[in-house]
């Protein structure tokens, strides 16, 4: 029976390791992503833009609305 040294547990990699191989497989990953196309990017832009707009004026004349109802029930 052949005895071996028992090594302890791996020495785990530096702080810098870790971090360049973060930012290594970052990159790698941001290499894989398909990006909109510009024209992609205007449409949805000016898409958010309609909703914004849209769900401000309904907010802004719901708040009225209620304010115009609740204004006499307060007396002010």
């Amino acid at each position: 029976m052949s005895e071996r040294a028992v090594s302890g547990p791996a020495a785990a990699p530096s702080f810098w390791t870790k971090t360049k191989a973060f930012f290594r497989d970052s990159w790698l990953e941001l290499k894989k992503v398909i990006w909109p196309s510009r024209e992609e990017v205007m449409k949805m832009t000016g898409f958010v833009v309609f909703v914004v707009v849209l769900v401000g004026t309904y907010m802004f004349l719901l708040d009225r609305i209620l304010g115009a109802i609740t204004r006499p029930l307060f007396g002010k």
